[in-house]
C-alpha cells in the first residue's frame, strides 16, 4: 500500500515537471497554428502579440507620434533599433503601446473590424512609459548597422494577456546558416509616407512574408555603399508593405513536427525600395550575435 502511494507520487512528480517543461516554451512567442496558414494581411488581434508603437513628442500633453516599433521580450523589456533612440527624426521617445490592433487612434474601449460578417474586437491597449533606454556601445561610437540595437525598460510590467505577449529570443545555439534564402514572417503597422489614399483597414496590423538573401546578393542590388556584416540580413518584400522600423522578423520553433512559438530573428531597420520594381530589400539586423548582450542588460 505504503508503495502503491510512493509510486503515485512520483508519476505525479514527474508529470507535473512534464507539463511545467511543456508550459515553459509556451511562456513566448505563442501562436495558433491556423493563424499561419489563413492568407490574410490583417493579423487578427492576438496574433503577434509582442509588437509595441513607440511615441514621440513633448512632455506634458501626450500628442505622441508613431514612428518606430518596439518587440516585448519579457513583462519589462522591449527591443527596438537604436536609430529609433538616437537620430535626430526620432527624438523624444516617450512610450510604448502594447496590444494595440489599429495604428489610426487608440480608444479606450478598444478596436472592432467587420470582415465578411464576422466581427472581432480587440481590448483596450495598454500604454506604458519609457523607463530607460540602452543604446549598444557600438551604434554609440560608429552608428553602423551592424550594432543598431536598443533596450527600452519599461515603467512597470505589462499586463500579459492573449492580446500582450512577449516573443523568444533566438535559439542559444544559434540559428541556422542564419536563416538564409527563407520564407519568413514579417509583422507590423504600414508607414504611411506620402500615401493619403489609405483606406481603414491600411491601418491595421500587417503580416507578410519575406525571402531572406545572402548578402552578396544583396550588396550587389543596392546602389548606394551601405556597410552590412554578418549581423545584418537583407530579405525581398513587396514595396506596398513599408513597415515600421522596428519590425519584428521571425522564425518558427518546431517541436515533434508541431510549430511550437515564434522566436526574434531580426529587427527591421530599413527598405530601399525601386521604383520600377514591385519588389524591395529590406536591411535587417540580425538578434542572435546579440543574445548574451540582451540578457545581461535585462539581468543587471
Amino acid at each position: 500500500m505504503f508503495l502503491g502511494i510512493q509510486l503515485c507520487y512520483l508519476i505525479f512528480y514527474i508529470l507535473s515537471h512534464f507539463l511545467s517543461s511543456i508550459h515553459g516554451q509556451n511562456e513566448c512567442g505563442k501562436l495558433r497554428e491556423s493563424q499561419l496558414y489563413n492568407q490574410k494581411k490583417i493579423t487578427e488581434p492576438d496574433e503577434y502579440a509582442w509588437i509595441g508603437l513607440v511615441g514621440y513628442g513633448d512632455e506634458g500633453p501626450r500628442n505622441v507620434q508613431f514612428k518606430c516599433l518596439s518587440v516585448l521580450i519579457n513583462s519589462r523589456y522591449a527591443i527596438l533599433p537604436a536609430q529609433c533612440v538616437t537620430d535626430p527624426e526620432f527624438s523624444n521617445p516617450l512610450i510604448i503601446v502594447f496590444g494595440e490592433w489599429q495604428a489610426k487612434k487608440s480608444s479606450k474601449s478598444g478596436v472592432c473590424r467587420l470582415e465578411e460578417g464576422f466581427r472581432q474586437c480587440a481590448p483596450p491597449s495598454q500604454t506604458l512609459d519609457i523607463e530607460e533606454l540602452v543604446v549598444h556601445p557600438g551604434y554609440l561610437k560608429s552608428h553602423e548597422l551592424k550594432y543598431n540595437l536598443a533596450l527600452a525598460k519599461l515603467d512597470r510590467d505589462v499586463e500579459l494577456s492573449e492580446f500582450v505577449h512577449p516573443i523568444c529570443l533566438p535559439p542559444a545555439e544559434g540559428d541556422k546558416e542564419n536563416h538564409i534564402a527563407q520564407i519568413l514572417h514579417m509583422a507590423g503597422f504600414r508607414r504611411s509616407g506620402f500615401r493619403f489614399n489609405w483606406k481603414e483597414d491600411d491601418y491595421f496590423r500587417q503580416k507578410i512574408k519575406v525571402t531572406t538573401t545572402s548578402l552578396r546578393y544583396c550588396l550587389l542590388k543596392i546602389l548606394i555603399p551601405i556597410g552590412l556584416t554578418e549581423n545584418n540580413l537583407c530579405a525581398v518584400k513587396d514595396t506596398q508593405y513599408e513597415l515600421f522600423p522596428g519590425s519584428p522578423l521571425m522564425g518558427i520553433d518546431v517541436v515533434d513536427g508541431n510549430p511550437q512559438n515564434f522566436y526574434l530573428v531580426g529587427i527591421l531597420i530599413t527598405s530601399l525600395g525601386n521604383s520600377e520594381s514591385e519588389t524591395e530589400l529590406s536591411i535587417l539586423l540580425r538578434l542572435a550575435p546579440f543574445r548574451t548582450w540582451i540578457l545581461n542588460n535585462i539581468q543587471n
